[in-house]
């Protein structure tokens, strides 16, 4: 049985991520553990989300530093925010696309704080020439967070294991979805 408020939490943002409605007793279940444990833990379905909100939060903020600590911004960099992909993809899911999800705005404002470090994160790489510049920052750091959800929920269905999540995203950022170059219609 899970005790450990953080295996908790792992456990009950991907079950929230798949049904915004879900129950104390299914999180519960669903993480291994009975309800009273889990309302000991977080006394309200309120209080456990924006544990969950907080742990997506301080994740993506150790998964982000250390490609804002590099002098310069190279493959490596973008290979460990590739590798640390998860909590990108909780932070689009669960916080940024649906900030109401939280009731606080405090959360709010640190994911839009680190969408915006991300941002300059993908702006350093465009400086760099190694990611495009035909293309907003902006764009490019929507994208990163696109397709980590996507691989995410791909793993969480059983569609794609783990450890080819990151070599997915890597391809599409790098390669695209196509063979060829198409010219867009105008």
């Amino acid at each position: 049985m899970r005790t450990d408020a953080a295996q908790v939490l792992d456990s009950a943002i991907p079950v929230l991520a798949k049904d915004r409605g879900a129950s104390m007793q299914v999180i519960a279940t669903r993480a291994g553990i009975s309800r009273a444990t889990l309302t000991r833990m977080f006394p309200t379905r309120q209080l456990l989300v924006q544990a969950m909100a907080a742990k997506i939060l301080d994740d993506c903020d150790q998964a982000l530093s250390p490609a804002e600590t590099h002098a310069a911004f190279t493959d490596q960099v973008l290979a460990g925010l590739v590798t640390e992909y998860r909590p990108f993809a909780q932070l689009w899911n669960l916080v940024y696309v649906e900030p109401d999800v939280l009731g606080a705005p405090e959360a709010t404002e640190r994911a839009e704080d680190i969408f915006t470090r991300l941002v300059a994160v993908m702006a350093s790489g465009q400086r760099a020439d190694a990611l495009r510049v035909d293309m907003p920052a902006t764009w490019l750091a929507s994208t990163f967070c696109g397709l980590a959800e996507t691989a995410w929920e791909l793993t969480l269905e059983g569609h794609m294991g783990t450890r080819q999540a990151p070599d997915f995203i890597t391809t599409v950022l790098h390669q695209g979805l196509t063979t060829e170059t198409i010219t867009p219609a105008r």
